[in-house]
């Protein structure tokens, strides 16, 4: 599974755009979809996939800032989808059979 966070996009380029994750700028190609500076988009191996709409980028920032605040004792006290975990940290998969 991918996981995309928004970068903004700082400068187009001919078939390529410079976008910015948090401070690290990396060069993207554009050839899939038009954008332009400030753009806020998803890339995925190395191609902007698609532009956001500032309120879905916003929401998923929040998001993400969310997950990173949580602490390994949030983890412990939500198990995931998956099952819970053991005494040793060991994952029981609920779907496991």
């Amino acid at each position: 599974m991918c996981v995309c966070y928004p970068g903004i996009v700082r400068e187009v380029r001919p078939h390529s755009a410079v976008v910015d994750f948090t401070g690290t700028e990396v060069e993207a190609l554009t050839g899939l979809v038009p954008v332009r500076a400030g753009d806020r988009v998803l890339v995925h191996a190395g191609c902007i996939m698609q532009v956001l709409p500032p309120e879905e980028a916003d929401e998923t920032e929040k998001l993400f800032a969310e997950l990173a605040a949580l602490t390994e004792e949030d983890m412990k006290e939500r198990p995931g989808r998956y099952g819970d975990r053991s005494e040793n940290g060991a994952v029981h998969d609920a779907y496991a059979g």
